[in-house]
């Protein structure tokens, strides 16, 4: 078997195992306080939403319509994409670069750290925004070789897609941009009709976002410039610290620092070596890269922001891993990383761990079945009439979840997010009788007695392999002695 069917068949072991695991997780874990918010999203079709696009609500809804509501039919577009990525980077490195092996310690590399393994079953806007990423470079490296029009509308798919699935495809363009001016051959094709219908394609597919931004006081890209580019008050050392700490755990203590040094390395030589595509990779994730390392010494910069960053950087990697030394850069460079994503699974699986924290992300996959069932019992009780209020934008979409309750009897308390979109001119009869839900955390901040009679009030102890992971407190009120409406709370 000459070496670049080994690769290839390597790669599609893997993918095919990957698949298989990814499933098995999908089934066996709870869904994620998130995933069951985006789930609210595919109940509530809209042409965009509060605080995100809408492509991962229109992706729910298509596995809904088929297998229901089951974690499965939440978690599948997630798989899916993520294969689709890995297909894409694989191909890139062997249509363009003619390095399989390089392809396939990409795809490993993407694959196998925590922040990867997340993303290939858990269904975020990150989903579909990682479809749309790596679809689009495989697809600008492809119109960049090609002069059929076809690819460069195939480019602006991706990007449309991407647009409507997360605001972050937007530092898509500047690695576009880059590459077409920096050569003298590409910057032409700005006088192109095929460069233009790139450009229309992807304009086109926002317009659903910007009619509903019109239509609601243009409150998600308020919400977006407030929320992802405004200073804190935190010290520079804590902003810092949270930014290191959060991408050496997604990523890895030693693969973090590869990235930007390849990045970094790249881009000079790419540009000394006429090397186009080279250059497009480096330079597609060294914007991003910079724009949420200086944001993060700012302000709190998730974990997840800058992911889509490094997925170029990941051929980079492949092709620095199958040049020589390649037993002892994986040793040091994936050694640590998978050593982290293991015990991330591992403790994901069976919450071996122990730790009191009520933010361990593990506990997060676990126990909304067992809450969803003292739900049933309590709607059921209560005549399946009973309005929900819950404490939490995603604790609230859990109920309704695992509940089985519908979207016009269950919202959250201090309507944000985009409950205060869906319940907004919305109240809640003084006929009604109301159940209040919270997971044992502020609770004090409602107090329903100067609405209504509390006639019932118990707490239930949630256990996992016989551990207490959290407390669900509900409180039934009757006789509301007025109607209730409920306001954004700030």
């Amino acid at each position: 078997m000459n070496k670049i069917d080994y690769w290839e068949s390597r790669f599609w072991w893997f993918s095919a195992f990957l698949f298989s695991f990814r499933i098995f997780l999908s089934t066996y874990l709870d869904l994620s306080p998130d995933e069951a918010y985006y789930w609210e999203f595919s109940r509530r079709l809209d042409f965009s939403y509060y605080d995100h696009p809408p492509m991962v609500g229109y992706s729910i809804a298509l596995f809904r319509f088929f297998l229901g509501d089951i974690p499965l039919s939440i978690r599948l577009p997630s798989i899916l994409f993520s294969f689709l990525a890995s297909f894409f980077i694989f191909r890139a490195a062997k249509d363009f670069f003619k390095d399989t092996q390089a392809g396939f310690w990409a795809v490993i590399f993407m694959n196998l750290t925590p922040a990867g393994t997340a993303v290939g079953f858990i269904t975020t806007p990150d989903s579909p925004l990682l479809f749309a990423w790596a679809g689009g470079i495989y697809s600008f490296l492809k119109a960049l070789e090609s002069p059929k029009f076809s690819w460069w509308l195939i480019t602006g798919f991706f990007l449309g897609v991407g647009a409507l699935a997360k605001y972050n495809m937007i530092f898509f363009v500047p690695g576009i941009a880059i590459t077409i001016l920096a050569f003298n051959s590409n910057r032409k094709l700005v006088f192109t009709g095929r460069y233009w219908a790139m450009v229309i394609l992807a304009a086109l597919c926002t317009l659903p976002i910007i009619y509903w931004n019109i239509n609601n006081d243009w409150i998600s890209f308020r919400f977006q410039f407030s929320h992802g580019l405004s200073s804190s008050k935190r010290s520079f050392i804590k902003n810092l610290g949270d930014y290191l700490g959060g991408q050496f755990a997604t990523i890895g203590l030693t693969l973090f620092p590869l990235l930007w040094y390849l990045v970094i390395k790249n881009i000079k030589e790419s540009w000394q070596e006429n090397n186009q595509n080279i250059f497009f990779l480096a330079w597609l994730a060294f914007p991003t890269m910079v724009f949420f390392a200086f944001t993060g010494l700012r302000s709190k910069v998730e974990a997840n922001w800058p992911q889509m960053a490094y997925i170029s950087a990941m051929l980079l990697v492949g092709f620095y891993i199958s040049k020589n030394n390649t037993r002892q850069r994986l040793k040091w460079f994936l050694g640590p990383t998978l050593i982290v994503t293991i015990l991330a699974v591992l403790q994901a699986l069976t919450l071996f761990i122990p730790t009191n924290s009520v933010n361990d992300i593990s506990k997060r996959l676990h126990g909304w079945s067992e809450m969803g069932q003292i739900i049933q019992k309590i709607d059921k009780e209560t005549g399946h009439e009973a309005i929900f209020i819950v404490q939490g934008t995603t604790l609230s979409s859990l109920v309704a979840f695992y509940g089985n309750l519908p979207v016009n009897r269950i919202t959250d308390i201090y309507c944000s997010g985009n409950y205060r979109i869906w319940w907004q001119n919305k109240i809640i009869p003084s006929t009604a009788k109301v159940v209040f839900v919270d997971d044992d955390n502020y609770s004090e901040l409602i107090n329903f007695k100067h609405y209504a009679k509390k006639i019932i009030s118990d707490t239930y102890a949630i256990k996992v392999f016989n551990k207490s992971i959290r407390k669900i407190n509900i409180n039934i009120f009757d006789d509301l002695s007025s109607d209730i409406a409920l306001k954004p709370y700030k």
